[in-house]
């Protein structure tokens, strides 16, 4: 009530003014709300003041450049008020208005923070905050992330939904470009859910989620962009922070991480380095039906899976302030990490009512992977206007040794008699080299107006040498029809152009991306004891165009509409033709003929009071990509009773989707935050030669409350809900999955540490469940993993706290580093 009385008050004495006004000599009063950088406040709220006695004459809200305007301003001296969330409150000096307009100075906003009797007291900022163009969620504001991993931490954010292998969504869309500081990881889906499994969410500052990016972006990427910022002290002095946690679900996990950073006036310096260790059980159930031979079969599947994985990282970075707006900078960011899958498989095979024979296959896969990256960077303020350019060199080497081994035995219906086994390996070292340097140029124009145009240059080369062998007699002998040696090279070079207009009420955004592709990939393989070469070749030219208008309707209201055409370029060891068996009946392929898949993105935005978030989307998506369930027939043996998990391209896809953000305050302690997507989507393509046609409307919800139980103590609840849908993953016709997590976080040590106890999937129902039904052949997919865990989290803070604003890098790998797999499959 009281928020609403205040809000009525101001409205009705900004009326007030308004008319005793008309009849009077005006002026025009404008200016600009910045932050330290000479960056805009963006929708920042401001106030004209009277200088006298600090009354309120008018209200208004910033645009997208933090800039303000009051009409009709009578003669008299004032003072401009400003504000924004997480930021201190600011006055300019004060002003004399005569008969002509005036321009205020620009008033300079900071973080909010403020030192009382040696402890630190920072204001809290809102778990989500809607921006322009993109919305960005405050990861340290969520206790039951806290211990968990970046990927735990992903899953809470909103129209972010994660599969059950990993494959992240967003409002309903797959093809999300994931960048970490602005850089692409440059791995698969699958291989990013890898990282973000073993990376701390304590590393983890803010997740930017972008849905339509603007030409200033690569074009990759159907569903848009998120980009997970980690951690960077940008304090003058030194200071840091250290965290270790440690959990336990099926198995014990634990993490730790420290950040460090040196400021002064010339240079700045930081570094930080965490470790994680991570186990996981995940048991996946796998039915199919089909007739074969003019008989009905049944392969009934259970696999248990118990994953130990290792991640270590670490991250050195300086930038030198060579004079007012000029920085060049360097970073070298090296990862790491080893992975060990012991798995045993149980197969029973028969009639439905009786079982023929039992296959027994035991699997013991190992992986160990290393990416190092080398940035070197300039940003020059070129003079007071406001021209900017910056530059990029970038260089990543990432390297992969992925091995396993694999014993069968077939037995008889009691599991008494054996039938016959076999033992088969495989080798797949993996090297991927990446080059780019892109340039990007500011010029602003008059009447608030903004010219971007830029250039970007990528060279990768990846080297995948696919080796199995089969134990014969005691001795290991080359399998020439699965081994393979396979190159791929691609250059793109790139060249955008932007530009941006504030029309009043009215922001204006035009781009347009011209992308050249050239591939080469070369497959040798020695079938038949002869070795023989496939070689494709590719050239391409697209151009990918882009809009977005922001109309402020009043200041309650803003309206929003954006358009972007993308590309999403299959990954490099997708277009690998090599094939790696699960069993003797299950095996997963590349496929050399995969094609990029393009998209066509709208969406429509209404903000209401900044709080209330309301989008509704349509995307049509033409050759996508995704992996289907295939029957196969066995080279070696004729068998058609093969199962493959093959990356094709569907025809066609059609999304529509409705979504709702809402963070509400409820009482003084107690925080709600809810979001809701309805999506419906249309799938066609061919599978086997028969064609499939599906579709399904879905829901997905999540609720987050916070509740300020005293100055120290506040404690969590998040609850979310997937309906049952078609995923694009393998086309399943999924059941409904929830989970409920809870938390508790306790400030200690004078407010500079904290002590986090959450657990997570409270009653066990976060699990996936689907089925694909295609000409007879029919395949149910059950994956349980050890979602629920106990998880405790301390963190320290130290050092200077008098916060000085640095440079958030973004170099030159934003397309590239998403494609590459590490970490095995």
């Amino acid at each position: 009530m009281k928020a609403n009385f205040k809000a009525i008050t101001l409205t009705m004495s900004v009326l007030v003014t308004a008319l005793t006004s008309f009849a009077q000599t005006a002026s025009k009063v404008t200016g600009q709300i910045t932050q330290p950088g000479n960056k805009p406040v963006e929708f920042a709220t401001v106030t004209l003041l009277k200088a006298k006695d600090s009354s309120l004459v008018k209200g208004a809200i910033a645009d997208i450049d933090g800039k303000y305007e009051f009409e009709r301003v009578k003669q008299g001296k004032y003072l401009i008020a400003a504000v924004s969330v997480g930021m201190t409150k600011r006055y300019s000096p004060a002003f004399e208005v005569a008969a002509s307009s005036v321009k205020v100075p620009a008033v300079t906003l900071e973080a909010a923070s403020k030192t009382l009797k040696g402890v630190d007291v920072t204001a809290r900022k809102p778990f989500v905050e809607q921006k322009a163009d993109k919305m960005v969620v405050n990861v340290e504001n969520s206790i039951t992330a806290s211990g968990g991993s970046a990927m735990e931490v992903l899953e809470k954010s909103p129209t972010v939904t994660v599969d059950k292998d990993g494959n992240i969504s967003m409002k309903g869309k797959s093809g999300v470009v994931i960048m970490i500081d602005g850089k692409p990881t440059n791995m698969s889906s699958q291989d990013v859910a890898e990282l973000l499994k073993s990376m701390p969410a304590t590393n983890v500052d803010q997740i930017e989620l972008i849905a339509n990016p603007s030409a200033k972006y690569d074009a990759a990427g159907n569903a848009g962009i998120i980009n997970l910022k980690l951690k960077k002290n940008i304090n003058y002095g030194t200071n840091g922070n250290v965290t270790v946690g440690a959990g336990y679900g099926t198995w014990p996990r634990w993490n730790g991480a420290l950040n460090l950073n040196h400021r002064n006036e010339k240079f700045n310096i930081y570094g930080s380095g965490n470790y994680s260790h991570r186990e996981q059980q995940q048991d996946i159930g796998l039915f199919r039906s089909l007739t074969e031979n003019n008989q009905y079969r049944v392969y009934d599947q259970i696999n248990n899976m118990h994953t130990k994985s290792n991640y270590k990282a670490g991250k050195i970075g300086a930038d030198y302030f060579i004079s007012k707006g000029h920085t060049i900078g360097v970073m070298a960011d090296l990862s790491g990490g080893d992975r060990n899958i012991p798995s045993f498989a149980t197969t029973r095979i028969g009639n439905g009512k009786q079982v023929d024979s039992v296959l027994k296959t035991h699997t013991n896969e190992s992986s160990s992977w290393n990416r190092n990256a080398f940035n070197l960077n300039y940003r020059g303020i070129l003079d007071t206007t406001g021209k900017e350019l910056n530059i990029d060199v970038d260089y990543a080497k990432n390297t992969q040794k992925q091995l396993a081994t694999i014993y069968a035995v077939s037995r008889d219906g009691g599991e008494k008699g054996i039938l016959g086994s076999d033992t088969s390996r495989n080798n797949q070292p993996s090297n991927i080299d990446i080059k780019t340097a892109k340039i990007d140029y500011t010029h602003p124009l008059k009447n608030q107006a903004k010219f971007e145009v830029g250039a970007k240059v990528s060279l990768v080369k990846t080297d995948n040498d696919a080796r199995f062998d089969s134990l014969r007699t005691g001795n290991w002998i080359l399998d020439e029809n699965r081994s393979n040696h396979f190159i791929y090279k691609e250059n793109v070079n790139a060249a955008y152009i932007n530009y941006s207009r504030q029309f009043k009420k009215v922001h204006v955004q035009l781009g347009l991306r011209g992308e050249q592709t050239h591939i080469t990939g070369i497959s040798t393989s020695m079938k038949d004891q002869q070795q023989t070469q496939v070689k494709n070749d590719s050239t391409y030219f697209n151009l990918f165009p882009s809009m977005a208008l922001t109309y402020k309707l009043n200041k309650d209201n803003t309206l929003g509409l954006t358009y972007s055409r993308r590309i999403q370029r299959p990954s490099y060891e997708d277009l690998n033709p090599f094939e790696f068996y699960l069993d003797r009946y299950t095996k997963e392929s590349g496929n050399p003929n995969l094609r990029p898949q393009y998209s066509n993105n709208f969406e429509i935005t209404h903000t209401f009071r900044d709080f209330l978030i309301t989008s509704v989307g349509y995307s049509h998506t033409k050759d996508m990509m995704t992996r289907i369930l295939e029957a196969d027939v066995d080279k070696s043996t004729g068998d058609t009773s093969i199962l493959r998990y093959k990356y094709l391209n569907v025809a066609k896809s059609d999304n529509f989707s409705l979504n709702v953000t809402v963070p509400m305050p409820v009482t003084k302690w107690w925080m709600s935050f809810t979001t809701f997507s309805v999506s419906y989507v249309m799938f066609e393509t061919v599978v086997n030669d028969n064609q499939v046609k599906l579709s399904s409307a879905g829901f997905f919800g999540r609720t987050q409350q916070t509740f300020t139980l005293s100055k120290d103590l506040s404690a969590e609840a998040v609850f979310f809900y997937v309906s049952p849908q078609v995923t694009e993953e393998g086309l399943f016709k999924m059941k409904s999955m929830c989970s409920l997590d809870l938390g508790v976080s306790k400030k200690v040590l004078k407010g500079k540490g904290s002590v986090k106890l959450n657990v997570t999937d409270v009653f066990k129902t976060n699990y996936f469940r689907g089925d694909f039904d295609n000409a007879g052949k029919y395949t149910s997919v059950s994956s349980r993993w050890d979602a629920q865990q106990f998880r405790i989290t301390f963190n320290y803070r130290f050092g200077n706290n008098n916060v000085k604003a640095a440079r958030n890098r973004q170099t030159g790998l934003e397309a590239e580093q998403n494609r590459i797999k590490q970490g095995g499959n």
